[in-house]
């Protein structure tokens, strides 16, 4: 995988795979959501969608999208707490369209107030559906607990207040405060050469940057949150069962501890439900993680019945103590979960669509370039000890989060963690 910087700071990395058909270009801008103010929520899921709604060269969505799949494009923007991306996966042959078509929609997206308004009431419907979805008033409580006071803490869609203030030149400003050549990879993948990838990104992107005479500084990510307290939040909502996320804050994206957690995911899971398995009512629980910069979270996502919901909390709380932080894995628990980690993880960066965006991802935020098999060499040296050491130190009752939503119960934070001290 190659690595190209150019003079004012833009970042080109290149991952040549002659056996594929398929190539892929990303375009990723270092902020989303962790970098918007709090008067402007929101303003980060607003841009990515009107940057697909038409260009100078193709004033529609409509007509923007006919082109890319005459073309054989696929375009697909996503917004998440630490960057926005496009992406355009296409036949190898269509390359340099690939590239010309990214460059079109970053540097002469319209920004017509039709446009912004047809994306503004777009979102203010995703914000009202939203707030009235379980998952979505858990997670955005327990992120602004998490990462109070922090951009990571921000809600991806905005608040209804937020967006209703939403124009479309606002959305123009922010990408000029974001899209500077210090805060942009491209990434490719594909049977394309290196040096050809170069010359399109200079001609595209670089020469149509140099010129420009503001300062551009590198956006800054969240700084890890440390001394962090445990505590109970809890909404009440009348639901026919209670949820639960217990959040532990865990290591980081920068960290290859993080691969351990992911590996022993299953192991956690069954761990839970065999202790458990012999109560009589309907529970379910799931592991969720994320990894950002410098923070992340383990969060186990419970739903159980809303009449033994504090019984139910207890008994959760005595299974990941008992069971997972006090149970000690064995080398052949975690060897196995290993190896189908491993497989995984091959099959899953052996799409070109995955690779291009995990080497943006990566090289932002480790300032390294990905390579699978570097990576794979950090798994392989990961042994149960290690698993075991990481699991006494991210589970940690004491920084534990409890969020709950449904009937009205009584969560005694302190009880609670007296029961396993």
């Amino acid at each position: 995988m190659a690595l190209n910087t150019f003079s004012n700071g833009l970042r080109l990395v290149c991952n040549t795979r002659a056996d594929k058909k398929i190539a892929c270009v990303v375009l990723h801008i270092a902020g989303g959501t962790q970098s918007e103010k709090n008067f402007q929520s929101g303003i980060s899921d607003y841009l990515t969608k009107i940057m697909l709604m038409g260009t100078k060269q193709h004033p529609t969505k409509e007509s923007l999208m006919n082109y890319a799949k005459l073309n054989g494009i696929v375009l697909t923007p996503h917004n998440s707490k630490e960057s926005i991306t496009i992406s355009a996966l296409c036949p190898k042959e269509n390359i340099e369209k690939a590239i010309a078509l990214l460059s079109e929609i970053a540097f002469d997206t319209t920004f017509t107030a039709e446009s912004g308004e047809k994306v503004r009431k777009q979102l203010l419907s995703q914000v009202a559906l939203l707030s009235e979805n379980p998952q979505y008033i858990m997670d955005r409580l327990l992120n602004s607990t998490l990462y109070f006071r922090t951009g990571l803490a921000n809600p991806k869609s905005g608040t209804n207040i937020t967006v209703s203030r939403f124009r479309s030149l606002d959305a123009k400003d922010y990408l000029a405060r974001v899209f500077t050549p210090r805060n942009t990879i491209i990434s490719a993948v594909g049977d394309v050469s290196q040096e050809e990838i170069y010359d399109l990104v200079k001609l595209y992107f670089f020469d149509r940057m140099k010129d420009t005479e503001t300062e551009y500084k590198k956006l800054k990510y969240v700084s890890e949150i440390d001394e962090f307290e445990g505590c109970a939040k809890g909404r009440v909502k009348r639901l026919n069962q209670t949820r639960f996320l217990l959040a532990f804050p865990s290591v980081s994206f920068k960290d290859k501890e993080k691969y351990i957690i992911e590996m022993i995911k299953p192991v956690m899971i069954n761990r839970i439900k065999l202790s458990l398995a012999n109560q009589n009512y309907y529970f379910d629980t799931k592991i969720k993680t994320k990894y950002y910069a410098n923070n992340g979270n383990l969060v186990f996502d419970i739903i159980v019945d809303y009449d033994v919901a504090e019984d139910h909390l207890y008994n959760v709380v005595h299974a990941i103590n008992d069971d997972i932080k006090n149970r000690p894995l064995s080398v052949d628990e975690f060897e196995t979960e290993k190896r189908v980690f491993v497989t995984n993880f091959i099959n899953t960066y052996d799409n070109v669509l995955e690779n291009s965006l995990i080497s943006a991802k990566h090289l932002a935020l480790t300032k390294q370039t990905f390579s699978e098999n570097t990576e794979r060499l950090k798994m392989e040296v990961l042994t149960n000890r290690d698993a075991n050491k990481l699991l006494k130190s991210v589970l940690d009752f004491e920084k534990m989060v409890v969020i709950y939503l449904g009937h009205d119960i009584e969560v005694d934070y302190e009880d609670l963690i007296d029961q396993v001290r």
